[in-house]
């Protein structure tokens, strides 16, 4: 009896560690996807307020005087989605030209502009988000076969990966609106990435870079 009782306790147990995984995994995966949408809100309406595209603006250093630096006002997007912040003022540090650094005057511009929250003040408002899984989300031009702008959040373990994509597009992840590449190295650069791959796998060291298009 003793047996028993022991037995079906380490069943509830395990029953509720693993319901507790699951709901975690969920509410991560909503996280994610969430992110991405309110992420392309952001820049619709920073493109409907100042005709432009957020890290490209050309006119952000008269509008907030002292406080931002000027895109190309090209209509692209340059820089990757991990490019490396600087450290200090970013109106000094930060390099801002076509091949650099409009992938994190992208983030100070919309932080400007109100339209996404602002990092504490030890972290340098150029800096991209950090996900959970202390991959970074940033935005990149043309990444893993886009025609145009995209957002990217790296290290998502597999069943996020898969659920995000599902929630958002097909499940394919060669196609649609969501895309993705599978990394060997942390917060690795898309060119590098296997961006090949057409499923996911949910091994304990699988972890993907997942795109989507914001236009």
């Amino acid at each position: 009896m003793e047996l028993a009782i022991v037995l079906v306790l380490i069943g509830l147990l395990v029953g509720t560690m693993l319901l507790g995984n699951g709901l975690l995994v969920q509410s991560r995966i909503k996280f994610v996807a969430n992110e991405f949408e309110q992420l392309k809100v952001a820049v619709i309406t920073y493109q409907d307020r100042y005709a432009a595209l957020p890290g490209d603006d050309a006119r952000a250093a008269s509008r907030w005087v002292g406080r931002s630096k000027d895109g190309t006002g090209d209509g692209r997007i340059s820089g990757s989605y991990q490019a490396v912040p600087p450290g200090g003022d970013p109106v000094v540090a930060l390099t801002v030209d076509a091949t650099a650094g409009e992938s994190l005057n992208f983030w100070w511009q919309l932080r400007l502009a109100g339209l996404i929250v602002a990092p504490p003040p030890v972290v340098t408002p150029v800096a991209q988000p950090m996900n959970a899984y202390s991959g970074v989300v940033g935005v990149e031009w043309a990444a893993l076969g886009f025609p145009r702008l995209t957002v990217c959040a790296a290290n998502l373990p597999g069943e996020v990966a898969i659920g995000v994509e599902s929630q958002l597009d097909d499940g394919n992840p060669r196609r649609g609106l969501v895309r993705a590449a599978k990394q060997t190295v942390d917060n690795e650069a898309i060119a590098s990435a296997d961006a090949t791959i057409t499923t996911f796998t949910t091994g304990d060291a699988d972890m993907y870079i997942l795109c989507r298009r914001l236009d």
